[in-house]
């Protein structure tokens, strides 16, 4: 059997999107930040989501973000 260089659980895409919506009432970028992309929930948190066009852009496109990410882990890229 092959080895998998995948290191734990796959991020959910449904917590990736409560945190997303989240961020219109608390804290934007968390849905990066449980994503691991440390430096974008950041850039999110420190420009109110990019004054919260770009976390209604995060709720369109964090699901695509969510499989990248699991991809990648799954390949042990990330």
């Amino acid at each position: 059997m092959a080895s998998r260089a995948y290191d734990g659980p796959q991020k959910d895409p449904g917590i990736a999107l409560v945190l997303t919506i989240v961020g219109f009432f608390f804290v934007a970028g968390l849905q990066y930040f449980y994503l691991g992309k440390i430096l974008m929930g950041l850039l999110f948190l420190f420009t109110l989501g990019f004054l919260y066009v770009g976390t209604v852009i995060s709720l369109f496109t964090i699901r695509g973000e969510t499989r990248r990410v699991n991809y990648l882990r799954a390949r042990g890229m990330r």
